[in-house]
């Protein structure tokens, strides 16, 4: 379900949340055997993804279920403007409960949420901002969705500790991650100091440096083992 753009969001938000993201339906099985917190359909990697598609995945998955046309600029194939985006997007919206919508494509979140859907607003660049674009980037990506999702590539050990301390600062929940596979070790320890959700796969990276979920979860047990 979406929630109330003008609402708190629940306590259970703020929790760490594994999402499995697949580019192909034949990997719906794997991924939901995992029991993630969300699936993932990259809608922009598939060769097709119908409405019966989805309907035939609601009957199989209960979880919930995350739509992302993710943008050629920003590391997607989907290389339509606002208006193909929303017909693209629009006849798959009934079988959401989240829709990941980058800053390009920002003036149909009213719509969107319109339709009880939560908002995933992203941006992800192969840059690595300071702290003050950090911030300015947050606040825009939250005038619109609920979860603001920065996606950026760190160059050096000094953005790490960057990127890490701006998580840990951040206003929640908000997710932060990174792009490629140079700062990999990066994305269990974002999870851990404060980023919401972390993307992995069953089997089938949709992006470079991506985790195994079960990768992940013994980090992440590995990690938090001596607390």
């Amino acid at each position: 379900m979406g929630w109330d753009h003008n609402r708190p969001l629940p306590w259970w938000w703020f929790q760490m949340k594994y999402i499995i993201s697949i580019n192909d339906l034949s990997q719906l099985d794997d991924a939901a055997a995992e029991d993630p917190w969300a699936i993932e359909l990259r809608v922009d990697l598939m060769e097709t993804c119908t409405p019966a598609d989805l309907q035939a995945i609601r009957s199989k998955w209960k979880g919930l279920l995350l739509l992302t046309i993710r943008s050629v600029d920003e590391g997607g194939r989907f290389a339509g403007d606002a208006v193909d985006w929303k017909r693209r997007i629009k006849p798959l919206l009934p079988y959401a409960d989240m829709v990941d919508i980058e800053r390009r494509f920002s003036h149909h979140a009213d719509w969107v949420r319109s339709q009880q859907k939560t908002i995933i607003a992203s941006y992800h660049t192969e840059e690595m901002p300071g702290s003050d674009q950090l911030s300015l980037c947050e606040r825009e990506l939250r005038s619109y969705g609920e979860i603001p999702k920065i996606v950026v590539s760190p160059k050096k050990n000094e953005d790490a500790v960057t990127l890490l301390g701006y998580t840990i600062a951040a206003e929640k929940p908000i997710c932060i991650s990174i792009m490629g596979s140079g700062y990999a070790w990066l994305r269990p320890l974002l999870l851990i100091m404060g980023s919401v959700c972390a993307y992995c796969h069953a089997g089938n990276a949709t992006a470079s440096g991506q985790y195994h979920i079960r990768e992940m979860r013994e980090v992440i047990r590995l990690l938090l083992k001596s607390q």
